[in-house]
């Protein structure tokens, strides 16, 4: 079977040339056009470049667990509407129907190879934010930005959107806004029983990087004004 690849495209970045629409989606294609701006090293790198007037994040789709030693970022083909990145992309949609602080689309590629089929994504820059996990290894929260991030997580659980895994490096701060990133396996979800489960898990994660990082700043305190700005009426 032939190669088969599919660009999604948000609205406002329709009218892109050809291209760039396919610079968008390559590092070193990037990197020749001079839209690079910094790219940071992990797991799997992420690139931060322009275009336009908006900074912008390329994340390419990187297989976990045991199954990456088998294949590195190929997914079985099973569907569109079942294939991984589609589904973020869909979620990440009607986050910002909602008027949601998350991430906003800008390209989707899916290339099919075979039963196989690889992904990347481009969404906007969150401008000068800083992850919670990164914050709190530097400095002390005060109380009105524990509370924010309560509000936040709140605003998100009252229009029953579930993030899969919302930890202290999925949470960005700016000087005065709190977002909610990394919707992969997010989903709109029925209920009420996993929102607690999932305030649960983010206390477990800031735990976690307690444990690991000598100079943490968080404790009883913190958590205590984060519950009360969920807690909040909104």
């Amino acid at each position: 079977m032939a190669g088969r690849e599919m660009v999604f495209m948000h609205p406002q970045f329709g009218d892109l040339p050809e291209s760039l629409k396919a610079t968008i989606f390559e590092p070193t294609l990037l990197e020749e056009a001079g839209l690079m701006i910094k790219t940071l090293r992990g797991r799997g790198d992420t690139y931060f470049f322009k275009l336009r007037e908006d900074g912008c994040v390329l994340r390419h789709y990187w297989r976990g667990g045991a199954i990456r030693h088998l294949s590195k970022d190929g997914y079985v083909w099973l569907g569109l509407s079942n294939s991984r990145s589609y589904r973020e992309w869909k979620i990440l949609e009607e986050l910002e129907s909602l008027k949601l602080p998350a991430p906003r689309r800008v390209a989707l590629r899916i290339q099919r190879h075979g039963l196989l089929y690889r992904s990347d994504i481009v969404t906007k820059e969150i401008k000068d934010s800083l992850s919670l996990s990164d914050t709190l290894k530097v400095q002390e929260l005060d109380d009105a930005t524990w509370r924010l991030i309560g509000q936040t997580v709140r605003r998100f659980h009252d229009k029953q959107v579930f993030h899969q895994d919302l930890n202290a490096s999925n949470i960005l701060l700016t000087k005065h806004y709190c977002f909610l990133i990394d919707f992969d396996r997010g989903r709109i979800q029925s209920g009420d029983w996993w929102k607690e489960r999932t305030l649960e898990r983010l206390k477990r994660s800031l735990n976690k990087f307690k444990t690991n990082e000598p100079n943490f700043h968080f404790d009883e305190k913190g958590w205590a004004a984060l519950q009360d700005g969920y807690q909040a009426s909104t």
